[in-house]
């Protein structure tokens, strides 16, 4: 079905814009996508439930288009620079088992940060990526932006790290003095690396519940940006 919208003050534009807020997202089950890309790896997952183009695409027919104007566009999008894509996705369900390598986010605040890291995680083959409850979501639009589609490839979702302890190796990244180099760390089958927030680190939660704490040897400077200790350690543990 393909439709024309003209004005940026259609229901359907205020909706989409609406998924932008992280409480109206959660009640939806729903979020904002953009970007040729992003929408050819949700309509493989079979996410997507409505895209706004600035001209038809060839994809199934059950699937409402929208052909928007540049008003609207700019209303819809995110980016400077907008591809012309943008589409309303449904969140993903996982099943949250036979998981051997987890990515653990701690409070992370920088959806830059966010991405990037779920992006590395898939790279080096981990089993999933678990955020925090008060760590940025991973459906904001600076998020998925800087994922370029990766969410849709590995399982992200929020959860609590103790639901992890009695069944996994708790691995957490710190400059504590009793950390051991990651040269040193042998890792257990089953296993979650945990990353702190970008400027204090991780949580005393995290802390009581670590089997090892680990760090990266380096020199000159105090710490790593999060992003770039978090492939490091990824690399290396993967």
């Amino acid at each position: 079905m393909i439709k024309v919208i003209t004005s940026k003050n259609n229901d359907k534009v205020k909706y989409a814009v609406s998924l932008k807020d992280n409480k109206t997202r959660k009640k939806e089950n729903k979020f904002i996508g953009e970007g040729k890309k992003a929408l050819e790896l949700a309509l493989k997952a079979n996410l997507v439930s409505e895209v706004f183009t600035y001209e038809a695409l060839l994809i199934e027919e059950n699937i409402p288009q929208y052909l928007v104007n540049e008003e609207v566009m700019k209303k819809l999008s995110s980016s400077v620079n907008p591809e012309g894509v943008v589409f309303i996705a449904n969140v993903p369900s996982f099943k949250k088992d036979n998981f051997k390598k987890i990515l653990y986010l701690d409070s992370i605040n920088d959806p830059g940060n966010l991405g990037t890291l779920v992006r590395t995680a898939l790279a080096f083959n981990y089993d999933a990526v678990v955020t925090s409850l008060d760590s940025v979501s991973i459906y904001n639009e600076k998020s998925l932006a800087a994922c370029k589609g990766a969410n849709y490839l590995i399982p992200v979702f929020q959860d609590e790290l103790i639901n992890y302890k009695d069944e996994y190796q708790i691995i957490v990244s710190t400059l504590k003095d009793e950390s051991v180099d990651i040269e040193e760390v042998k890792t257990s089958e089953k296993f979650v690396l945990v990353l702190g927030n970008e400027a204090h680190g991780v949580s005393k939660n995290s802390e009581n519940l670590a089997d090892i704490f680990v760090k990266i040897a380096i020199n000159n400077i105090n710490s790593l940006n999060v992003a770039i200790a978090g492939g490091i350690l990824m690399y290396k543990f993967h």
